[in-house]
């Protein structure tokens, strides 16, 4: 095996183990809470910023510059925020978590290159990765304004009259 072949079979190995490699960094919160999924740029590109967030199967937001998206079921309730971005701050900000929340994200930015020729490539780069677990509080007996000890009201001898009170 030539050393060529052997530095390719290494650096495949390294980028599977990455890849299927368990995210560092685990956000939790309860249902209906806001969360921030952690994220910081190495390099800005104020030429042209972007930002994207995904789960396995979807893409759940999308900055260019001042344009945005959100992928269903997200609209309204996640953001990059430009200003923090033009920072480096490439934080989610999720808002009214629900159970189906919970999941793997990953961050990604696209960079330029710029070759020898001259000529700008751009690519897609790995960030992180964030796992978010949502859960229920449990309920406590002041949230439903329930005692232990629910009382049931007795009827009275004349209550019971009424109803066979003639007509």
């Amino acid at each position: 095996m030539t050393n060529c072949s052997y530095i390719c079979i290494v650096c495949i190995s390294v980028c599977v183990f990455l890849l299927s490699a368990e995210p560092e960094i685990s956000v939790s919160g309860p249902v209906g809470s806001t969360a921030v999924l952690p994220c910081e740029l190495t390099s800005v590109d104020t030429h042209t910023l972007y930002i994207r967030w995904n789960t396995e199967s979807e893409i759940v937001f999308e900055r260019l510059d001042q344009r945005s998206y959100h992928g269903e079921g997200y609209e309204g309730r996640v953001d990059v925020p430009v200003e923090e971005l033009r920072k480096g701050n490439c934080s989610l900000v999720l808002h009214n978590l629900t159970p189906t929340d919970t999941g793997v994200y990953t961050s990604y930015q696209t960079v330029r290159h710029t070759k020898r020729s001259g000529r700008v490539r751009r690519g897609t780069v790995l960030i992180n990765s964030v796992k978010l677990s949502v859960y229920v509080p449990p309920l406590k007996e002041t949230d439903v304004g329930i005692s232990a000890a629910p009382t049931v009201p007795r009827l009275k001898e004349t209550d019971r009259s009424i109803s066979s009170a003639p007509t």
